[in-house]
């Protein structure tokens, strides 16, 4: 079985670093500062999509994209940490035999750099995710099909789960063939829960549906 994870609001609570640095961008750019409560639905998608949907002028979101970027790979990024069940799951699959990768919109070499940080990266047959430098990747129907190649997982598509968040995920995943559980402790709603293939409350639950393939 072959298993794709969203980083941010699936594997990890990125929240408390991703919140601080957006506050600090919108401060900075002399925009109104979300709340905490407004924050939630800040993480998940291609940040230039986020800021535009916060309301941010399209000619200020250059601008803002490289703020939130220096306070991130300043700090942010180290005010992180695993959700529960994760660190028992990964080396529990792996020695099952399943291939597990990463298909997320934050940048590859930050979530390699955070997954080590976190003492999981060695779990991973894969950790793919947006290129900041060249722009490439921008939605999360390029990542998995970045992944896709990267794996030579083409023709596969049945026997790959998407395990997110968000409705991105979903969106990203099933064009392509590729069946979405969302987790109930990210950013996601009901509604994108609903559209989503499967949905779970716990990472054990995952188990079941990978018993299931």
């Amino acid at each position: 079985m072959n298993i794709f994870l969203d980083v941010d609001g699936t594997l990890v609570n990125s929240f408390p670093g991703i919140s601080r640095c957006a506050q600090l961008t919108f401060a900075d750019l002399g925009y109104p500062v979300p709340t905490l409560e407004q924050l939630h639905s800040f993480p998940g998608p291609p940040l230039e999509i986020t800021l535009g949907l916060f309301g941010m002028k399209a000619e200020d979101i250059p601008r803002a994209v490289a703020t939130f970027r220096g306070y991130y790979h300043d700090f942010g990024w180290q005010e992180a940490e695993l959700f529960p069940g994760w660190a028992e799951a990964l080396p529990r699959w792996k020695a099952a035999g399943h291939t597990i990768c990463t298909a997320t919109s934050k940048d590859e070499d930050m979530a390699r750099q955070m997954l080590t940080h976190l003492g999981v990266a060695d779990n991973f047959d894969f950790i793919g995710g947006a290129d900041d430098a060249t722009g490439s990747r921008p939605t999360k129907r390029h990542v998995i099909e970045w992944v896709l190649d990267s794996m030579n997982l083409r023709g596969h598509e049945e026997r790959i789960l998407m395990v997110g968040d968000r409705h991105h995920d979903v969106e990203g995943a099933r064009p392509l063939g590729i069946r979405t559980a969302l987790v109930a402790w990210g950013h996601g709603s009901q509604a994108e829960f609903d559209d989503a293939e499967f949905f779970v409350s716990s990472v054990e639950d995952i188990d079941a549906l990978l018993a299931a393939f």
